[in-house]
C-alpha cells in the first residue's frame, strides 16, 4: 500500500470510532451525565492513558514553551470550542440537522487550505466533495415541516467553524512530533479547560446514573476519543487536510447506520442513496493518476 492509502486506512478509522460518538453521548446523556462531565472525562481519562503510554514507550515529553501554547490553542480553545457547540447545538435542533450543518467543515477546510495555505484542489477530490456533500444532504434530510430554533443552527455552524480551523492547525502544529505526544496535550488542555466549566457549571444527578450511562462514557473515552484521536495523527502526516476533511464524511455515515440498529430508526430510498454517494466520493480518494 502506499503512504497516502495507509493515511486513507488511519483516517477512515478514527472517522468510524467518531462516529459511534453521538451513539455513546446519547445513552450517556439519558443515563446520568451532563455534556460538561462527559467532555471533561472523555479528555481526562485520554489524557491520563496516553501519558500513561508515553512511558511506557520512553517518548520525551518535554516541549518548547511556544509549542506548548499552539497545543493550549489547538486542544484548550479550538477543540473544546467544537466539541462544546456540537453537543449544545443537539438542545435545540434535530441531531440530524446539527450533524448536516457540523459537516459542512469541509468545505470550510478546502476554502482555508485554498486561501491561506495556498493548496491546490485536484478536480478528483473536489468531484468527490460534491457526492459526499449531496450524499450528506440526502442521508440527513430534514422534513420540510421542520421548526428552526437558529440559535441551535449557529451552535452547529460554530461547531463545524472551529474543527474546520482545528483540522487545518493541526496539521501545522503537529508536524514533527509523535501522534501520542499530539493526543496528550489536546486531551490535557481540553481536560483542564473542561474542568473549570464543569466546576462552574456542571450538575450530575447522581441518583440516575446506571451500567449503561457508565458503559456508554467509557466507550466515548476509549473508542471515540482515545482511538480516534491517535488514528487522525497517524493519518494527518500521511494525507493533505482536505482529503482528511472529506473522509471525515464517513463519521455521519456510521452514526447514522448505528442509529438503525440502536435506535431504532429507519432511512428511505433516497437516504440509502445519499449513503452509496458518500461511500462512493471516499473511494474516490483511492483512484490514482496515471
Amino acid at each position: 500500500m502506499s503512504k497516502e492509502q495507509i493515511g486513507i486506512l488511519w483516517i477512515s478509522s478514527a472517522s468510524i470510532a467518531y462516529g459511534i460518538m453521538p451513539i455513546w453521548t446519547v445513552l450517556a446523556q439519558n443515563n446520568g451525565f451532563n455534556s460538561e462531565f462527559i467532555l471533561f472525562f472523555r479528555f481526562f481519562f485520554s489524557a491520563i492513558l496516553l501519558l500513561a503510554w508515553i512511558y511506557f514507550r520512553k517518548i520525551p515529553l518535554k516541549l518548547p514553551k511556544l509549542k506548548l501554547l499552539h497545543f493550549f490553542m489547538l486542544g484548550g480553545i479550538i477543540y473544546v470550542a467544537q466539541a462544546w457547540a456540537y453537543l449544545e447545538s443537539l438542545r435545540f435542533i434535530p441531531a440530524s440537522l446539527s450533524v448536516l450543518l457540523y459537516h459542512i467543515y469541509p468545505i470550510i477546510v478546502a476554502l482555508i487550505a485554498i486561501i491561506f495555505l495556498k493548496d491546490k484542489l485536484k478536480p478528483t477530490t473536489l468531484v468527490s466533495l460534491l457526492l459526499c456533500f449531496l450524499g450528506l444532504v440526502l442521508v440527513l434530510k430534514i422534513p420540510q415541516n421542520l421548526t428552526l430554533d437558529y440559535f441551535g443552527v449557529v451552535l452547529s455552524l460554530i461547531g463545524a467553524l472551529f474543527y474546520g480551523l482545528y483540522v487545518v492547525f493541526s496539521k501545522q502544529i503537529a508536524s514533527g512530533i509523535s501522534s501520542v505526544l499530539c493526543s496528550f496535550y489536546i486531551c490535557l488542555f481540553a481536560s483542564l479547560v473542561m474542568l473549570v466549566s464543569f466546576m462552574l457549571t456542571g450538575d450530575i444527578n447522581i441518583d440516575s446514573i446506571n451500567y449503561i450511562g457508565i458503559t456508554s462514557l467509557l466507550g466515548l473515552t476509549f473508542i471515540s476519543t482515545l482511538f480516534s484521536m491517535m488514528a487522525y495523527f497517524f493519518g494527518m502526516s500521511k494525507l493533505g487536510v482536505t482529503k482528511t476533511a472529506i473522509l471525515g464524511m464517513i463519521e455521519p455515515l456510521v452514526a447514522i447506520l448505528l442509529s438503525l440498529m440502536i435506535l431504532d430508526e429507519s432511512l428511505n430510498l433516497w437516504q440509502w442513496g445519499g449513503a452509496i454517494l458518500i461511500i462512493f466520493g471516499s473511494l474516490l480518494l483511492f483512484i490514482k493518476k496515471g
